[in-house]
């Protein structure tokens, strides 16, 4: 049986992170109609991050590694 936990992971933390970019973009949403423009600005700035992490997940672990293995090493 060729089961890789690698590839769970990656897709995982995709859909997690899907997860949590759609509540946050439902809260800023609420707090656009609100008019609660601080709570507003905060849930688009995670809400962006969140979708940076989403489609970009593989690529930033790419120069995470690239990174980690030029300091240490």
């Amino acid at each position: 049986m060729n089961f890789n936990f690698q590839d769970v992971t990656s897709n995982l933390i995709s859909q997690i992170g899907f997860i949590i970019l759609l509540i946050m973009v439902v809260r800023a949403l609420i707090a656009y109609t609100r008019e609660d423009w601080g709570q507003f600005f905060s849930g688009l700035t995670l809400g962006i991050f969140c979708l940076i992490v989403v489609f970009f997940g593989p690529q930033m672990e790419q120069l995470a590694r690239a990174i980690g293995n030029t300091i240490f090493n």
